[in-house]
């Protein structure tokens, strides 16, 4: 009778081994780590009727509207695969232009430091003038204070990151004169004006 009472002593060890052994490989794997975030860049300033040339004037001989973007974190951001746009978050995704891939150089934003877009320039022929020559990103839409609404930015996945405030005369500060910019009162900060002294590629 011992031996037997042995036997299934160890008969029942061996059971609750196996049970602990099968629990274990069904237990859940850990979770994959989570997906990098898309880096917080802000639409700091925009012009959307430089007539001082202040950043780019085109073959045609017309300076060209702008917008600014920020970089308030600690660490570098490059926005190729980025995309932006000029009817704010709205901005239907046909009508959004992705900034071009294959020269960080002229789409990283140093940490604290800024990114100037030049929309709407013309080659000598008037065709539109896009991509990326040197090191200026250039976009072939242009910034209307009439038709268009507020400069928008998406993440290469598609998620809104940011919008400036509304430029046209629904927006708080009305249609935004020529010769003006709006832009965040400080960089980054989240109060909007209108500056009589634009500041494209420098401190607010």
């Amino acid at each position: 009778m011992k031996t037997i009472k042995l036997i299934f002593g160890s008969l029942a060890i061996v059971a609750v081994l196996a049970t602990v052994a099968c629990n274990k490989d069904e237990e859940t794997p850990p979770p994959p780590p989570p997906a990098k975030k898309e880096g917080s860049v802000l639409v700091n300033e925009l012009m959307t009727k430089d007539t001082l040339g202040l950043v780019y004037t085109d073959a045609q001989g017309d300076p060209c509207d702008w917008s600014e973007f920020y970089n308030p974190g600690e660490k570098d951001i490059d926005i190729a695969g980025y995309f932006i746009g000029d009817d704010g978050e709205a901005t239907a995704d046909a009508d959004k232009y992705e900034i071009p891939t294959g020269n960080s150089a002229a789409t990283t934003i140093k940490a604290k430091g800024y990114l100037v877009i030049v929309w709407g320039a013309k080659d000598a022929s008037g065709n539109d003038y896009e991509g990326i020559h040197g090191d200026t990103i250039f976009c072939a839409s242009s910034l209307s204070a009439k038709k268009d609404k507020a400069v928008a930015i998406w993440g290469p996945k598609g998620k809104f990151i940011d919008e400036s405030e509304n430029f046209t005369a629904d927006g708080p500060f009305g249609k935004l004169d020529s010769g003006k910019s709006l832009g965040r009162e400080t960089d980054g900060d989240k109060t909007w004006k209108v500056f009589d002294n634009p500041t494209p590629g420098a401190k607010n």
